[in-house]
C-alpha cells in the first residue's frame, strides 16, 4: 500500500497504487461530507515566507521540530508549512468580511512537514510529511457553540462510518502554572467553558478532562480511538482558538451589525488527524480487509480454464464500467488456486466463470470468507 525508501528520505511516504486508491476513496468521502456541511474548498501553498509563521507563533515556538528555513539569494527565507491554519487566515483576510459573511468555513486535504526525530518516526502512524484533513472556521462569539458541536458531530461521524465506534474524548486544557500558553488567561476561561459545555450537553463517551495538555493556542478535544485489538490512537480533533485571530497575532476582523470592527473566533478542525495516520490505524483495524467501498481491488474475475478468458474479460468490463475497481485472473492455474490466492489478498468478492455461466451469461459469486 506505501514505502518508505531512504533515497527519498525517513519518515516521507510514498504512496503505491492500492494505497492511493485508499486514499483517494477516503479524500472523496471527506470532501462529499465537507460540501454537505458547508464548508469551501480551497488550496494553499506547501510553503511560506517565515514572517507568516513568526506572526503565527509556530516559528520560533515549534522550531526543534520544524525543518530549517530555505535561505534564498536575496535573504528572504521560506518555511515547509508545519501548519495549514497560517494559509487559511491569509485567505479570511483577503477581503472586507460582515457578520452575515460568517460563519466561514473552508477546508483543505493540506501536506504538512515535520522534523520528528528518527527514534519517533513509525511507519505511516508519525512522518515527517503528512496530510491533514484541515479546516477553519470563522465565526461570531454567539456561534462558537453550535460551530463546535457541528465539528464534534462530523467527527463522530466519520469515525461511525468506518466502524470506529470504541472510543473516549479528551478535552486538553491549559495549565495555568505553565508559561508555555500565549494569549489572555480570560479568553483561555471562556474558550474552556464553552468547550466543556457543549461536550456534555452532545455526552460524549467517556469524557475526561487534562490539564496541562492543550495546543499553545487554546484548548481542544481529542478523539482517541481503539482498534480491534485494543489498541488506543490519537485521531480527530477540535480546537478552539482566540489567539491567531488576536490583535497581537493577525488581527482579524469583521463588522458586525452595530457596524464596528469585531474580532472573529477561529475553531481548528480535522476528523482523520492525518490521511497517513489514519490509513495506517485503519489497515492496522481491518487486518487488510477493508470494507468495500474503501478495497483497493473490489472483485476478481476468475476463469475454470483459459478458454473461458473471453466471457471473463466481458464480465471484467462490464463491472469496470458499472464503477467498480476489478481485475481478472486468467492464468493456467486450477480455480481452487486462483480463489485461495484471492482470499489470501482478502479480495472482497470473486466472480467464477466457466462453462455454464459463459452459456447463461451469469457468474458464480463468491465473497472473501
Amino acid at each position: 500500500l506505501f514505502l518508505i525508501d531512504p533515497e527519498v528520505g525517513s519518515g516521507l511516504v510514498l504512496w503505491l497504487p492500492k494505497g492511493a486508491t485508499v486514499r483517494r476513496e477516503l479524500e472523496s468521502f471527506i470532501y462529499g461530507e465537507l460540501i454537505r456541511r458547508g464548508y469551501q474548498p480551497v488550496y494553499t501553498p506547501a510553503i511560506g515566507r517565515v514572517q507568516l509563521y513568526e506572526t503565527s507563533g509556530h516559528y520560533p515556538y515549534y522550531a526543534h521540530s520544524q525543518f530549517p528555513p530555505i535561505e534564498m539569494s536575496d535573504g528572504d527565507r521560506f518555511l515547509l508549512r508545519p501548519m495549514n491554519c497560517p494559509h487559511h487566515i491569509k485567505i479570511y483576510q483577503s477581503k472586507p468580511r460582515s457578520y452575515r459573511d460568517l460563519p466561514l468555513r473552508i477546508a483543505e486535504l493540506g501536506l504538512v512537514h515535520r522534523f520528528e526525530q528518527s527514534g519517533e518516526l513509525t511507519g505511516m502512524t508519525r512522518v515527517r510529511g503528512f496530510t491533514q484533513d484541515d479546516a477553519h472556521i470563522f465565526c461570531t462569539e454567539e456561534q462558537v457553540a453550535d460551530e463546535f458541536r457541528g465539528c464534534l458531530d462530523m467527527t463522530q461521524f466519520v469515525l461511525k462510518t468506518l466502524g470506529l465506534e470504541d472510543y473516549r474524548v479528551r478535552l486538553s486544557f491549559r495549565d495555568p502554572k505553565s508559561d508555555k500558553y500565549v494569549g489572555r488567561p480570560e479568553d483561555w476561561d471562556r474558550a474552556e467553558s464553552a468547550l466543556e459545555a457543549v461536550c456534555r450537553e452532545l455526552d460524549l463517551p467517556n469524557l475526561e478532562i487534562e490539564v496541562g495538555e492543550a495546543a499553545f493556542y487554546g484548548p481542544k478535544a481529542d478523539f482517541i480511538a481503539s482498534d480491534c485489538i485494543g489498541r488506543q490512537w490519537q485521531l480527530g480533533t477540535v480546537q478552539l482558538d482566540y489567539n491567531l485571530p488576536s490583535p497581537q497575532r493577525f488581527n482579524l476582523e469583521y463588522i458586525g451589525a452595530d457596524n464596528h470592527p469585531h474580532q472573529p473566533v477561529m475553531i481548528h478542525r480535522a476528523p482523520f488527524g492525518s490521511l497517513e495516520r489514519f490509513t495506517g490505524m485503519l489497515i492496522e483495524h481491518f487486518a487488510g480487509a477493508f470494507p468495500l467501498w474503501l478495497a483497493p481491488e473490489q472483485a476478481r474475475v476468475l476463469v475454470v480454464s483459459q478458454k473461458f478468458e473471453e466471457y471473463g474479460r466481458s464480465v471484467e468490463a462490464a463491472l469496470r464500467a458499472a464503477g467498480l475497481r476489478v481485475a481478472g485472473d486468467y492464468r493456467p492455474e486450477k480455480v481452487g488456486a486462483k480463489i485461495r490466492d484471492a482470499q489470501l489478498e482478502l479480495i472482497p468478492y470473486m466472480f467464477v466463470v466457466g462453462n455454464r455461466e459463459a452459456d447463461t451469461g451469469t457468474v458464480a459469486l463468491r465473497d472473501r470468507r
